[in-house]
């Protein structure tokens, strides 16, 4: 049985809305990087399936959070197939992340009670992933549109919870214009977390989350 369901990751991710989203080759790093951001604040991390060995390294991170982060919810994000779901999620995995929509996808996580986070960009896209069951709808790549456009985008669509990702500038100035455009939580990626010095890192996500307000 899931450690959490998705109203579990709703609520955390209003709570906590700012969610790290990551890669890397090196099990070691990839764990520094999640205890910073950990202390930080960050309580919803997404880790990419996107190298040779992401499954391996998904896997032992989702042990360590479980032994030592309980309340922490640790994604998995960039998947595809029904295949890669159920691999991941019997690995753990708190919450599903897709670049696209994928019906077949949305029922694996409704199946298992599990959040699922779909990309979209349109209006048509945001509409079938919210009648799909999207527990938040990723706006992808967030950056090339702006928070102009996600205003925009929540006029017909009020009821729509919004993560905004992909190429945003992880400084307080940008996040906080980001949720007064709406968006429910925001997703940054590699800008943020590339870091040597994890003291650094749990400061600037501290920061960071200090001027993000939990939206309704």
């Amino acid at each position: 049985m899931a450690r959490f369901t998705r109203a579990d990751a709703v609520a955390q991710g209003l709570r906590s809305p700012l969610i790290p989203v990551f890669y890397h080759a090196e099990e070691p790093y990839a764990r520094r990087v999640l205890q910073a951001c950990y202390e930080g604040g960050v309580r919803l991390f997404e880790f990419t399936n996107r190298g040779p060995n992401a499954f391996e390294i998904f896997a032992d991170l989702q042990q360590f959070v479980e032994a030592e982060y309980p309340d922490l919810m640790l994604g998995a994000g960039t998947i595809y197939t029904v295949e890669e779901a159920e691999r991941f999620i019997a690995a753990g995995a708190d919450y599903i992340v897709q670049p696209v929509i994928s019906a077949d996808v949305a029922r694996v996580c409704q199946r298992h009670d599990l959040a699922w986070l779909p990309g979209v960009l349109t209006p048509n896209e945001v509409y079938a992933a919210t009648q799909l069951g999207a527990a938040f709808a990723k706006l992808f790549p967030a950056s090339v549109m702006g928070p102009d456009y996600l205003q925009a985008i929540r006029g017909p669509l009020p009821q729509v919870r919004f993560m905004a990702t992909g190429g945003i500038q992880p400084t307080p100035e940008s996040v906080a214009q980001w949720m007064q455009a709406g968006a429910s939580c925001v997703g940054i990626d590699s800008r943020l977390l590339q870091t040597d010095d994890p003291a650094a890192l749990t400061a600037q996500v501290t920061k960071l989350l200090a001027v993000m307000q939990p939206q309704s």
